[in-house]
């Protein structure tokens, strides 16, 4: 398809990057145009182990280019080799793989050429990271191939590479590949990770021809990994790149690893996992010693497995039977819990693609007998997909709830939370119809629904039911489950809303230690709870030890995130915010313009978290004096949260706020008194007149006042702070933090 240089980029940053060339000869402007529409699909990806793509162009010549991460790693199996890894170890390495293709599929992103050479590893303080690349770009450039009629229709159409190529790919000009297709390959990389080779095997492709190994790939059923490497010639030294001998190492694979693998390669894709979660749920039960889903159901079988692991409960024969009929009902519990969670996760799928994903895909026109919308808006898209939803899965309540929660965060996460709320809360109704009030999903919809009211302003409600939540996840999950700290987190951060300080900060370091002990330093819900702590301190001004943690933060995030990811961004714009309150509005200054061009490339110039950082940035400017540009800005900032959220939105008065109080510094007291009483009005409607930020508002009003030389109005304004304080005047001290 090209070449790749390693390259590099000198601005806006200076870095090493991948640079990828592609060869002459395609219509340069359609593929570009199509990578355009995939490039924010791929933007929504945020994944450890799928390396980013940063950018897409023309070169002069005319020939288009992609810019990606640079992963500086050797394939999978190269590594793996290399290392003399076990099975188990491969296992291990391979499982990070699977997780980042599921992620990618929950974005509506196939592969489609997933192989060794595109599953890279590379060491980070000695340990593996695997790093998937060349993420959408045959989606993109596929498109382009069909479209072509003057290309050659027979082996012109076939994308991929040849080895782990699904049955689907294989067949000259199919459109209705699936994320299936992927689960086949990367079965393919979990049989040549176990055997050292393919199941379609080199000799194969150097001496048949081509049509006849596309129709290999489609109807021969390959040998099981275990008859393969008992059939290799070169068994021995497979067996040596695996820390075990040649007879060992069939054993070991035979039955479950057998299993497991083979029902990723079914010729059949309805017969394949339904999910890649599937499969890493069973390699996950194998490690564990406990019983995979892929193998016979036969009650011997599970009885094996459930023996090996409780032996001692084994010891006489009374025990031995009583533990053979649980297991069966159990086994046979969980089997149908796992088949109805495939199901549900095939019925979300399937309307995610169907109703949300294929507006802008040409199947849309095929489905709907409508035209495709290549540049659809991702806030189009969810509202058809939220009005698709009513009414349709009135039998399939468990669909209906995830498809919910899928909307709500998505809304959410785009600062749209007035949206957000009618589904996260009939997540919630239908969680607790089909489970329970306390059951574990219940619970988390429950968590999703205070991190909505959280962006609706609604802080009081919010505590309140996270507090419901909070101590019905300790009893029922456990004080270090998982659930049980997010709903812990959230709650410190309704407590900081609320302005009890001390009260959340001991919760923020509970579940910062909590963290650090199960995961380490380096985890990402460590690194989630340190920054809610640094927040926490920056509000109560201790700004010493929110500097110190931010800048441990950020030398963590940089060495295992990379400069650019979003966590990191938002590491850099916290630390601002702390250089703001201590006093150094230089430091601050410079790290807001530095992250804002990247926030704007990544998620885009409306995302909520660049238009926070445009905000403060703008509060920066007013208060050192560049009114004109602090001006500029927040009226920027408005004209997108009136566009986006609405006029009456409470960010929307927050906006009239800041521009208003930049219009009376520069002395337009008439157009700063009119937004000054419109953001109070939309204030006081969205979290009532007692608010503290309220508040604030009103004083900011008798701020106004005496500018206009209106003294005894300002007077009968200020008087309620006055008492509020206990007729004392509040100094406000600035501290400042020594580099």
């Amino acid at each position: 398809m090209g070449v790749v240089y390693h390259a590099q980029q000198l601005q806006p940053i200076r870095r090493d990057v991948a640079l990828k060339i592609i060869k002459p000869g395609m219509d340069s402007k359609q593929v570009i145009a199509r990578f355009e529409s995939e490039r924010q699909a791929l933007a929504m990806m945020d994944h450890g182990n799928i390396a980013r793509v940063f950018d897409a162009g023309t070169t002069a010549a005319g020939l288009p280019y992609f810019v990606m991460e640079l992963v500086d790693g050797v394939p999978i199996t190269q590594y793996c080799d290399s290392k003399r890894l076990t099975v188990r170890e491969r296992i291990d390495l391979f499982i990070p793989v699977c997780k980042a293709i599921q992620h990618a599929h929950q974005k509506g992103i196939l592969h489609r050429d997933i192989k060794p050479s595109n599953v890279l590893v590379t060491e980070q303080d000695g340990k593996p990271v695997v790093k998937v690349i060349d993420f959408g770009l045959a989606k993109a450039l596929g498109r382009q191939l069909r479209d072509e009629t003057d290309l050659m229709t027979s082996f012109g159409t076939v994308l991929g590479t040849l080895q782990y190529m699904s049955p689907e790919q294989a067949e000259i000009n199919r459109q209705d590949v699936d994320t299936r297709s992927d689960i086949y390959s990367l079965g393919v990389v979990l049989y040549e990770l176990m055997t050292g080779t393919t199941p379609l095997d080199r000799e194969q492709l150097t001496k048949a021809a081509y049509a006849e190994l596309l129709r290999s790939i489609r109807e021969e059923e390959p040998v099981s990994p275990s008859a393969r490497i008992r059939r290799s010639n070169i068994s021995v030294e497979v067996a040596t790149h695996r820390r075990t001998d040649p007879v060992a190492l069939p054993k070991l694979v035979h039955g479950e690893l057998d299993w497991i693998t083979m029902k990723a390669l079914e010729k059949d894709r309805s017969r394949r996992f339904e999910t890649v979660n599937g499969l890493v749920r069973d390699l996950e039960r194998y490690l564990s010693g406990e019983p995979v889903e892929s193998g016979p159901p036969s009650a011997r079988y599970r009885f094996i497995k459930m023996a090996r692991k409780h032996r001692a409960v084994l010891a006489t024969a009374a025990a031995f039977l009583v533990l053979l009929a649980g297991a069966t009902v159990y086994s046979a519990r969980e089997a149908l819990r796992a088949r109805r969670a495939e199901q549900v996760a095939e019925a979300v799928k399937s309307f995610l693609q169907n109703d949300l994903l294929a507006q802008a895909s040409s199947v849309h026109q095929a489905v709907r007998r409508e035209s495709p919308d290549p540049d659809i808006k991702v806030r189009t898209a969810l509202d058809r997909a939220a009005k698709a939803i009513s009414g349709k899965f009135a039998q399939q309540p468990a669909v209906e709830a995830q498809i919910r929660d899928t909307l709500a965060d998505t809304y959410n996460s785009l600062g749209l939370a007035a949206e957000a709320r009618p589904h996260a809360e009939r997540a919630v109704a239908l969680r607790t119809q089909i489970a329970g009030s306390e059951a574990r999903e219940t619970l988390v919809s429950m968590t999703r629904l205070g991190r909505v009211l959280h962006g609706l302003g609604k802080d009081d409600e919010a505590a309140a039911l996270q507090e419901k939540v909070l101590v019905t996840a300790e009893r029922r999950l456990g004080p270090d489950d998982p659930d049980t700290l997010d709903a812990m987190l959230e709650l410190a951060q309704a407590y900081d809303l609320q302005g009890k300080f001390a009260k959340a900060e001991e919760m923020d370091r509970k579940v910062f230690d909590k963290e650090t002990r199960l995961h380490g330093m380096e985890d990402m819900r460590t690194l989630a709870a340190r920054d809610q702590l640094t927040n926490n301190l920056t509000r109560q001004a201790k700004y010493g030890e929110a500097v110190t943690l931010q800048r441990e933060t950020l030398a963590i995030e940089r060495r295992v995130l990379g400069p650019d990811h979003p966590e990191t961004l938002n590491t850099i714009n916290n630390l601002a915010v702390t250089n703001y309150y201590y006093g150094d509005y230089a430091e601050a200054e410079r790290l807001y313009s530095y992250v804002i061009p990247f926030l704007q490339r990544i998620q885009g110039p409306e995302h909520a978290r660049n238009v926070t950082t445009m905000t403060n940035l703008a509060v920066l400017q007013s208060v050192v004096g560049k009114l004109a540009e602090a001006r500029t800005n927040q009226e920027r900032i408005l004209e997108i949260y009136r566009r986006t959220q609405g006029s009456e939105h409470m960010l929307t008065g927050v906006a009239l706020h800041n521009l208003s109080n930049t219009l009376l510094m520069l002395g337009d007291y008439p157009r700063a008194e009119i937004l000054l009483k419109e953001a109070l009005r939309i204030r006081i409607a969205a979290v009532g007149a007692d608010n503290p930020e309220v508040l604030k508002t009103r004083d900011f009003e008798g701020v106004l006042r005496r500018g206009q030389k209106r003294l005894s109005e300002a007077e009968t304004i200020h008087r309620p702070s006055w008492r509020r304080s206990n007729g004392r005047p509040v100094r406000i001290i600035r501290t400042r933090f020594s580099p």
